[in-house]
């Protein structure tokens, strides 16, 4: 995220204070089970408070600055921010639309992380999950599975409709941020997951962006989509803020 959308993010929600104490990004070592262990980056909140926290799945181009200018904008908002590096997502140029390999032990490893960042005296117990395509694949793997999120944003996931349906068997509150123009994640797959969940006597919270393309959140990406980006960034901050506090 380029640095003025950045600060224009965190003056829309912070007002004037914020330009003068935008949160630093820090790196931090998890030891995972069988000895393995894993630099995560991560952004707080100033204060001795116990805070809620989010963890940042990147898109398939992996670990760049958007992610942690993402990471930035949640610690301002009072979250503990995460953002554990995906076996999916290698770092890559940010062009196009390469393909992407899933790969299971993520959801593991991103479980693991999370277990101790809930932990950790400085959180509150609630968790929630900001994930974008190859990443929001990852956390649909973990909501299946695992209860303990509170809730789960997911920003245009990969694997269409089969991927998609996987989010019948989640227990938490979710979030579908879908673009117009993504062949990936088509409005039809979409509309029909919603047919299944309103069957099953659930609700799924959808947000279409006219006008958009896949990569749309990433400011990096030559689809990215300033407009949206924001619009999307409010409807983050009222699922973190109704499910996390």
């Amino acid at each position: 995220m380029k640095r003025t959308l950045l600060l224009s993010i965190l003056f829309v929600f912070c007002g004037t204070q914020a330009l003068a104490q935008v949160p630093e990004v820090r790196g931090r070592w998890f030891r995972l089970t069988g000895g393995d262990s894993v630099l995560v980056e991560y952004a707080s909140p100033d204060g001795a408070l116990a805070y809620p926290a989010v963890l940042v799945l990147s898109d398939r181009f992996g670990q760049q600055e958007n992610v942690r200018s993402m990471l930035k904008v949640l610690a301002q908002m009072g979250f503990h921010a995460y953002a554990p590096p995906l076996r999916s997502a290698p770092l890559r140029p940010v062009s196009g639309v390469p393909s992407f390999s899933y790969d299971s032990s993520d959801a593991e490893i991103i479980t693991q992380i999370a277990v101790d960042v809930m932990n950790r005296e400085n959180c509150n117990g609630k968790l929630g999950l900001l994930a974008l395509d190859a990443g929001a694949v990852v956390a649909i793997d973990i909501v299946r599975r695992f209860p303990f999120f509170k809730s789960a944003a997911l920003l245009y996931p990969a694997g269409g409709l089969p991927v998609l349906e996987r989010l019948l068997e989640a227990q938490t509150v979710l979030q579908l941020h879908v673009a117009q123009f993504d062949p990936e994640c088509t409005l039809d797959d979409v509309q029909k997951l919603r047919v299944q969940f309103i069957e099953a006597g659930r609700r799924l919270h959808v947000f279409y962006y006219k006008e958009a393309h896949r990569f749309f959140f990433n400011p990096e990406h030559e689809r990215y989509h300033r407009k949206n980006t924001q619009t999307a960034w409010n409807k983050l901050m009222d699922l973190y803020r109704s499910t996390l506090r």
